[in-house]
């Protein structure tokens, strides 16, 4: 099993480089010994920047945390499995791009609306019986007291208060009834047995006829009396992305429901995503760049606004609608209220057969419900239900029900935690914390009746808040360089800062495409370790590079040293005088296509001797 490499853009665009199966693994960098190589002078890609190692079912990827990759908008983390295809891109949004096929093989899995009016539940109507009970007792009393002064006088008003006993003495029975009675309790088995039927398997279906599970998706009344299947964003793109593999042409997406004896098939004609989606994982890409580099508290985000919903070729053989909860009893949920959740779990399980699923059904509890940021807001904005049911790969789109059996949620995301097995293939595992996560099912709602586009400015409102709450203040991302420096060199002590600039980058620096940047020299003049710690004064993100001055005049790309972070780099000082020149590049925006002024950072130099030599 092979791999073919396609360049899809800056700096050998169209370049393809084919690989056979007898390499083991293939590496990615500047180094002179990568299999795909880029440019010495490439800042953004490290000399050794990731690899794939084949395996017996296919490539897995070998990541260091510190250079950063993405495959098709996330982040990758190490012993991921490499796809039959999928987009690279290296070190964030301004590096590189690649795609990236193996020569043989199938797919991977990862995970208008009608508002039905909720039935009352036993609470209620005890509530409003008491109400009515009440009212009844009070007349009751007023007639006795009425029948005691009017003693005597009066036939006529007498004959009326008889009348209107009567009347209420008929009503006394039904209203017993309705206390001590009601409707019968819902559990969790009623809520399953009523609603499975609603909720589908989704799944690739090859020419051949065979198939492979690959997420939920459970039945929603549109607005205008038809129906689709409402799911996640990230299931619905396999209908926008893995089907045009050309590997997987022929192939289709499918729905079942898990009834039978027939088992109903449809196919999957279009998709809808929730607009919030992709600009999230936008977002989170940009997001991921500038905390790698220290910048901004290290923090790892769930998919947001990750809804949508699916087309099937004819509508009227779905099956009944699901009913959903009132908006104000999403918004009022709480942790330690139950979920009960149903759906198709297939990863690391023995699996569901995909020609006849039966969907399998969990229950938990709300651990918190937060914004997408992690911490409370407002009820609007807290659409992320964090919670116990267990759930692993295949579960994704699956409908989360409350106590009374209404949608409010969909699982879409969880924690897991990666090991190896006996074999020596890494395996995910679900955390034991058993925290895993939903989205609030009122953006499914706003999606399916078009209300979603026009929440959009608020959504990124809400991102460029978080950007700028949770992104440290240029001198805190200083303080805590040197807090790390000094750690490496053994204590603070051993730490001395040499100079502090503040340059303006307004110099087109050629190998970087004519973005904008700034040169400070640097005199070194005793051996040691040295720290180039850099800092955008206006959140763009910056590259940090550092180049000797040669007696010629010419400079050479500095690679002695180990990086702390991708943005910020050390170098072992020579003895006697050195002349260094650190070269600082806004990476936010290529030429012409900004009309800010340019950009200010501020660099600073230290120097530190390791064990506290001279």
């Amino acid at each position: 099993m092979g791999l073919v490499i396609k360049f899809l853009g800056q700096p050998y665009p169209g370049r393809e480089i084919t690989i056979d199966d007898t390499k083991d693994e293939v590496h990615f960098g500047r180094g002179i010994d990568c299999d795909v190589g880029f440019p010495e002078d490439m800042a953004i890609v490290s000399r050794s920047h990731f690899a794939l190692k084949r395996e017996l079912a296919g490539y897995k990827f070998v990541i260091n945390r510190e250079k950063p990759v993405f495959m098709n908008g996330r982040p990758v983390y190490d012993d991921q499995d490499l796809p039959k295809s999928a987009e690279i891109q290296l070190s964030g949004p301004t590096g590189p791009k690649l795609r990236v096929e193996r020569t043989e093989g199938g797919p991977s899995n990862q995970v208008k609306t009608e508002i039905l009016k909720p039935q009352k539940d036993l609470v209620e109507v005890v509530r409003d019986t008491k109400a009515t009970g009440n009212r009844t007792l009070g007349l009751v009393g007023g007639i006795a007291l009425l029948v005691a002064v009017l003693a005597g006088g009066g036939y006529f008003l007498i004959n009326q208060l008889q009348a209107q006993i009567t009347t209420i003495a008929t009503q006394i029975p039904t209203l017993q009834k309705a206390v001590a009675g009601g409707p019968p309790p819902t559990t969790v088995a009623s809520i399953i047995e009523k609603n499975k039927e609603s909720v589908y398997l989704v799944a690739i279906q090859f020419p051949s006829g065979t198939r492979e599970a690959m997420g939920t998706a459970s039945v929603v009344a549109l607005p205008d009396g038809t129906k689709a299947l409402a799911t996640n964003s990230h299931v619905a793109d396999i209908f926008n992305n893995d089907l045009k593999d050309p590997k997987l042409q022929g192939a289709t997406l499918v729905v079942t429901q898990p009834k039978g004896p027939d088992y109903a098939t449809l196919k999957v004609v279009s998709v809808r995503k929730h607009p919030g989606y992709d600009e999230f994982g936008k977002w989170q890409e940009q997001y991921f760049g500038i905390s790698q580099s220290l910048s901004a508290a290290r923090m790892e985000f769930v998919p947001g606004y990750d809804v949508a919903l699916l087309f099937v070729e004819d509508q009227t053989k779905l099956g009944q609608p699901l009913t959903y909860a009132s908006r104000d009893e999403m918004k009022a949920l709480k942790a330690g209220e139950q979920l009960v959740l149903i759906g198709y779990p297939s990863e690391q399980l023995n699996g569901t057969d995909a020609q006849r699923p039966e969907p399998t059904s969990q229950t938990g509890l709300i651990t918190s419900v937060t914004t997408y940021y992690l911490s409370r807001g407002s009820d609007d904005d807290d659409v992320l239900i964090q919670h116990s049911a267990p759930a692993t790969g295949g579960a994704s789109g699956s409908p989360m029900f409350n106590a009374k059996g209404e949608v409010v949620a969909f699982l879409n995301a969880g924690n897991i935690i990666l090991y190896k097995n006996q074999d020596g293939d890494t395996t995910r595992q679900p955390s034991a914390a058993l925290v895993n996560y939903a989205q609030r099912a009122d953006l499914l709602l706003d999606l399916a009746e078009g209300k979603a586009d026009a929440n959009m400015p608020h959504y990124r409102e809400l991102m460029a808040k978080a950007t700028q709450e949770l992104t440290k203040t240029p001198d805190q991302f200083l303080a805590d360089l040197k807090l790390m420096f000094g750690a490496e060199m053994g204590g603070q002590d051993n730490v001395s800062q040499l100079s502090d600039n503040e340059v303006a980058m307004d110099k087109e620096v050629p190998w970087l495409n004519g973005r904008k940047g700034a040169g400070v020299e640097v005199e070194i003049k005793d051996p040691g370790i040295y720290l180039f710690a850099a800092v955008s004064l206006d959140k763009r993100i910056i590259q940090t590079s550092v180049y000797e001055m040669l007696e010629d005049g010419t400079i050479s790309r500095l690679n002695e040293g180990y990086d702390l972070s991708p943005y910020s780099f050390t170098a072992t000082g020579r003895e006697g005088k050195s002349k260094l020149f650190v070269v600082v590049a806004d990476m936010s925006t290529v030429e012409g296509q900004d009309t800010r002024p340019p950009g200010k950072a501020k660099l600073q130099v230290f120097r530190g001797v390791q064990g506290g030599g001279s």
